[in-house]
């Protein structure tokens, strides 16, 4: 009986200090004209309290929208709200050199920041690229919702659009998770077998 609950005390720590990476898809029209045929995008997330990391992945954006399409930021709402000067980004790699917070979201007025990808022609995020950065917050903050901002498209496309996720797949466990669970069984195997 003690295994026992010992084994549910190991597993409580564990859900309680888990961290996770959720992954959505983007594709559905919040602002614009233009819905495209399929998802155009990925992001991951993850992290919990003021540290987030972060990976934008463009498909073939050239197939779905025109040759010169890009994803130009991201809108951000969180809880509570926080201004983009109190965040630092850092650890940026892959499609883009260049990428900053900056005050004023997305369309409708309801968004708190924006992440900021590229700067110029020469640095953009295209298709099939992806990047990746870390955000930290000066306080804990919960991530509420992103939308994209797609540019560059064609007159009859509208110019720009926004856009939401398609779909939210369900968390993944990070490995840090999945170690937690070891080292606790472990502990209970252990404290199991001093007994017997």
């Amino acid at each position: 009986m003690r295994f026992f609950k010992t084994l549910v005390l190991a597993m409580t720590m564990l859900v309680s200090v888990s961290s996770q990476a959720a992954v959505e898809s983007y594709g559905t029209l919040l602002s614009g004209s233009y819905q495209p045929a399929t998802d155009f995008a990925s992001l991951s997330v993850s992290g919990t309290g003021n540290v987030y990391t972060f990976t934008l992945t463009a498909y073939d954006l050239n197939a779905l929208f025109t040759n010169k399409a890009f994803i130009g930021s991201i809108a951000v709402k969180v809880s509570p709200d926080v201004k983009a000067n109190t965040i630092a980004v850092s650890g940026i790699s892959g499609g883009v050199t260049n990428l900053a917070a900056s005050n004023g979201g997305g369309p409708g007025g309801d968004w708190d920041f924006r992440f900021v990808l590229g700067q110029g022609a020469n640095d953009r995020l295209l298709a099939n690229e992806s990047v990746t950065w870390t955000a930290t917050f000066a306080s804990n903050v919960s991530i509420d919702d992103y939308a994209l901002h797609v540019q560059g498209l064609t007159k009859a496309q509208g110019d720009s659009a926004w856009y939401l996720n398609s779909v939210v797949t369900t968390p993944v466990p990070e490995p840090a998770s999945w170690a937690f669970l070891l080292v606790g069984l472990g502990v209970a195997s252990s404290m199991r077998k001093r007994r017997a």
